[in-house]
């Protein structure tokens, strides 16, 4: 854990950041992560700024100086540290990971807090590490934390050559044919995850073959849609969806491509701000989630799927370091598309209903959608604007608010022959313009319903599929506009004035 390491890996701003803190007189600093390795690389490098030893303890192996061999005599104690810290009275900066621990004890927690009287200079710093780290009030008051940002592509493509290094040393030789371009697009395949992550990655890709090339591209993306899925959080979806799959929706595919070049440096120095995001409104299967999905893919971002439901945790304070761990992992792999689906579900705010963690949750969204710095675009849908609050749909909170209606009768013709055309059926083969006028009030997802439904009858009664079958299937649907008509009513009331029509 505390071997010698390189001190050129972690990117200077971070290192920047950190020495601030230290020379602002922090005396205790909390960092969450699992990745010892490059924080240990990060606190070298602040060390050596600031002019000092570096020293890290665990519990294991007691009071180390980095770089050094052996340790401190009788330093695994957790008390008996801090009081040997007291004693030493030594400029430095010092690492206890998993320290949090063994703060359930009064005695430990008042010995920390007299001992960092002693730390309140600026070459002095007490770093606490670990994962889900809760400390008392008091001590909390005397904190600040640090985040460790995820790993940037300069970052990743060196763990990349390291890899590769450690692969050609051993015996087996390993082929690498990637160009420079297949290299780039390597390395922003595996942007947004930790650094042991893509690391491992990159061993499974080697392993497979004893090779790296085009065809490990692919598969690296599709094992960091599994990395990402396992906390739940986000939803890592490669571009399938094209701007021609949204239908008549001309104003809104307009204004996405008048942005599409907005993103480069060319557009910024032309003087234009990267754009922040939508808010697409609308009733339910017209097409909003395929919206979001054709945004990245039209721009050739990645697409990042957040369910906001799934940010709460019945613990203090969790449910906020969900949210900021999913933005951390947007961030890192931008420029990006993130895609909050059902933003009511869990960005509105519930009062004190919920001890005011959905106000929190609120407050930390829209604080990071003002103030973000990276390029992430935000394509967020709601089908219930009364559950949004004031705050979110103000103006110049998001770039444009469209809404989605249902589609008219032009419209319809479109999707059912866009449907039809995806499942190898010719749309001159049917009365698509009659079949558009029935299906008065259908969204487009009912209206691929009734052409999968269709299929399914043609399929049991061993005939293919006509006109005839696919007029049976929306004669025999109520739609949504039907069963919910005074809550489609009030939304299209609503979007008079106050949103763009998307069509």
């Amino acid at each position: 854990m505390f071997a010698p390491m390189d001190s050129t890996t972690e990117p200077m701003d971070s290192a920047t950041d950190l020495t601030l803190l230290i020379r602002s007189r922090h005396p205790l600093i909390v960092v969450e992560t699992v990745e010892e390795e490059r924080l240990l690389r990060l606190l070298r490098r602040v060390a050596t700024r600031l002019q000092v030893p570096l020293f890290a303890w665990s519990r294991m192996r007691g009071l180390q100086r980095v770089g050094q061999d052996g340790s401190v005599y009788d330093s695994t104690d957790p008390l008996k540290l801090l009081a040997h810290l007291e004693a030493a009275d030594a400029d430095g900066v010092y690492l206890l990971a998993d320290y949090h621990h063994y703060l359930d004890s009064p005695d430990t927690v008042r010995a920390l807090r007299e001992m960092l009287r002693s730390f309140t200079a600026d070459r002095r710093a007490l770093i606490l590490s670990g994962v889900g780290i809760e400390l008392p009030e008091e001590l909390r008051r005397q904190s600040v934390p640090f985040r460790l940002a995820l790993p940037g592509a300069a970052e990743l493509k060196r763990e990349l050559e390291r890899t590769l290094d450690r692969f050609h040393a051993q015996p087996q030789p390993v082929h690498v044919e990637l160009s420079s371009e297949q290299t780039d697009a390597l390395v922003r395949n595996l942007q947004g995850l930790t650094l042991d992550e893509a690391r491992r990655i990159l061993h499974g890709a080697i392993l497979r073959d004893s090779r790296l090339d085009e065809s490990d591209i692919e598969q690296v993306l599709i094992a960091k849609r599994e990395a990402l899925g396992r906390d739940g959080l986000l939803e890592f979806y490669p571009p399938s969806e094209e701007l021609t799959a949204l239908g008549d929706m001309q104003r809104l595919k307009a204004w996405l491509e008048k942005r599409k070049s907005a993103f480069s440096k060319e557009a910024k120095q032309f003087g234009l701000e990267t754009p922040k995001g939508l808010l697409l409104i609308g009733v339910q299967g017209c097409g909003k989630s395929l919206a979001a999905r054709c945004i990245a893919a039209t721009w050739g971002f990645p697409l990042l799927r957040l369910d906001p439901s799934v940010l709460y945790d019945k613990y203090i304070g969790e449910s906020e370091k969900n949210l900021r761990r999913a933005l951390a992992a947007a961030e890192a792999m931008a420029p990006a598309v993130l895609w909050i689906d059902e933003i009511e579900k869990g960005l509105a705010s519930r009062g004190n209903e919920d001890g005011g963690t959905s106000q929190r949750i609120l407050g930390s969204f829209l604080t990071w959608f003002q103030e973000r710095s990276a390029p992430v675009f935000v394509a967020a849908t709601a089908n219930d604007i009364s559950a949004l609050p004031p705050e979110m749909l103000r103006k110049g909170r998001f770039d444009e608010i469209f809404f989605i209606d249902l589609p008219e009768v032009e419209q319809r013709e479109e999707i059912l022959a866009i449907h039809l055309d995806r499942r190898d059926r010719s749309p001159e083969d049917f009365d698509v313009p009659a079949l558009a006028r029935s299906a008065e009030g259908f969204s487009g997802a009912e209206l691929e319903q009734a052409v999968v439904a269709g299929l399914y009858t043609a399929f049991a009664e061993g005939r293919e599929l006509d006109t005839a079958i696919l007029s049976d299937e929306l004669a025999g649907t109520v739609p949504l506009s039907v069963t919910m008509a005074e809550r489609v009513t009030e939304l299209r009331e609503w979007a008079r004035g106050r949103a763009v029509p998307a069509a």
